[in-house]
C-alpha cells in the first residue's frame, strides 16, 4: 500500500513540474465513506489523483483522470454454521439442532480508477462557477486486506480471526466499474469544491456485491479560461 500511495505522489509531483502552458491539468483529493450494496456497513473512503480537462466550449469539457481510490466495506454479524476441526459440523447435544456462531468482517480495497467524467459550467460569476460531472469509470483492484472475525467453517485459531488480501479470497474480482457523478462550486482562484459518488455496476464478487461511495471533494485546477 505504501508504495503505490508513492507512486501516485511521484505522479502528482511530476505534473506540478510541467510548463504552466498545461493549463487545464487539475489535481483532486477527496474523503468521505465507502460500502456496497446490500447490508454493509460504510468505512472511511480516500481517494488523490490528476487528470486534464479538456474544454469543448466554455461550458462544456471532458475530464478524464487517474486516481488511487481507497474504498471498503464492513459485514457484521453473520450467522454461520460451526464445525470442527475435522471438518465435521457440530450440533447441539440436547436439540440437534446445527450450533451456529457470529462471524464479523471488514475489508478494505485499493483501486486505480480512470473516472471518464464530462462536465457542465454554469457560471454565476467572473471566475465562479456551478458545475456539474456524469461519466463511466473503471477500475482495478490492486490492494487490500480482508479481516474475519468468528468464522465457526475455519479450524483452529482461524476460527477467532484471520486475515488475507482482499483480491486473493475466494470469489474476488478485480476489475470494477460504475457511474461517477459530481456537483460542486468553482472559485475565482480555480478551486472547486464538490460532492461526488461511485455507483458500482459491476459485482466484484461472484456474490453480486457492487461498489458505492460518496466523497466530498477539492480540486484545483491551474487555469481556465473565462467567459
Amino acid at each position: 500500500m505504501k508504495r503505490i500511495l508513492l507512486c501516485t505522489l511521484m505522479l502528482l509531483a511530476m505534473c506540478l513540474s510541467l510548463p504552466l502552458a498545461a493549463q487545464n491539468i487539475f489535481l483532486k483529493v477527496g474523503g468521505g465513506l465507502a460500502t456496497h450494496y446490500g447490508h454493509a456497513r460504510a468505512v472511511g473512503a480516500y481517494k488523490i489523483g490528476v487528470g486534464y480537462e479538456y474544454e469543448f466550449n466554455q461550458k462544456l469539457t471532458f475530464a478524464p483522470s487517474l486516481v488511487f481510490y481507497g474504498k471498503g466495506w464492513k459485514d457484521p454479524n453473520s450467522h454461520v454454521f460451526i464445525y470442527d476441526d475435522n471438518g465435521q459440523q457440530r450440533f447441539d447435544e440436547e436439540t440437534g439442532q446445527p450450533l451456529t456462531g457470529i462471524m464479523s468482517r471488514s475489508t478494505s480495497a485499493g483501486y486505480f480508477e480512470l473516472p471518464l467524467v464530462f462536465n457542465y459550467y454554469f457560471r454565476t460569476g467572473e471566475g465562479k462557477y456551478i458545475v456539474a460531472g456524469l461519466g463511466p469509470y473503471l477500475a482495478c483492484g490492486v490492494a487490500g486486506k480482508q479481516k474475519t472475525k468468528g468464522d465457526g467453517t475455519q479450524q483452529g485459531g482461524s476460527k477467532l480471526y484471520y486475515d488475507r488480501n482482499t483480491f486473493s479470497a475466494p470469489g474476488a474480482r478485480r476489475f470494477d466499474a460504475g457511474i461517477q457523478a459530481l456537483a460542486g462550486y468553482q472559485f475565482p482562484n480555480g478551486i472547486t469544491l464538490g460532492v461526488e459518488a461511485d455507483f458500482g455496476l459491476v459485482p466484484f464478487t461472484s456474490g453480486g456485491g457492487r461498489n458505492l461511495s460518496g466523497l466530498v471533494s477539492l480540486s484545483y485546477r491551474f487555469s481556465r479560461n473565462e467567459d
